[in-house]
């Protein structure tokens, strides 16, 4: 599993805070997890609304970070986002599964458009003002996943590796990131300029 800069950076943190001040050496280790959480053909999307594509595999990856004071879960998912009572649903299992507290735990979500959301707030008021869109607001899929995200952290402690060293590495970005907020002045109609960003 490849690591990002922010994350080699947050280890390298953790690394060094780990043992600081302390007569005695921590040992730091990390263990890691990884789960399809790709839903079933026929699902709602955020904005497809219908995943068609037996090809489609998305993720949830993350590490917990072990060592001086309570376990540190960092976790992506390949979903659009994860929001309100999702959210604090979903960090509330992880940091069960991993022995710490909520507020230890960095949940990410990536932001495909082809990827489900999760958000348990939006499925009970679409649900009690019974709203269109249901289909794509209902947590069933889910509070599965959260349950196997969570077996995967528990699991994933029992094989945690020791860290004995830490690096990062560089490079440059190309044909890969884009801004959809293009900057650029208008005139409004009293000929005043602005700026848009």
């Amino acid at each position: 599993m490849k690591i990002p800069l922010v994350l080699s950076i947050v280890l390298i943190a953790v690394f060094f805070a780990a043992g600081a001040g302390k007569e005695k050496e921590t040992t730091l280790r990390v263990a890691t997890f990884d789960l399809d959480v790709t839903p079933p053909v026929g699902s709602a999307m955020a904005y497809t609304m219908v995943g068609k594509d037996p090809e489609l595999s998305l993720r949830c990856r993350g590490v917990v970070i072990l060592g001086s004071g309570k376990p540190i879960v960092i976790c992506a998912i390949d979903w659009i986002g994860v929001a309100n009572e999702g959210y604090d649903q979903f960090r509330d299992a992880l940091a069960k599964a991993a022995g710490t507290t909520r507020d230890r735990v960095a949940l990410h979500a990536l932001h495909q458009h082809d990827a489900p959301g999760c958000d348990f707030t939006a499925e009970k008021l679409v649900k009690k003002f019974g709203l269109k869109g249901y289909e794509r607001t209902k947590g069933d899929f889910h509070r599965e996943v959260i349950g196997r995200s969570a077996a995967a952290v528990r699991e994933s402690l029992s094989k945690a590796q020791k860290v004995t060293h830490y690096g990062w590495g560089e490079a440059a970005v190309e044909k890969v990131a884009s801004n959809r907020r293009i900057l650029a002045r208008w005139k409004s109609e009293s000929g005043s300029l602005h700026d848009n960003a």
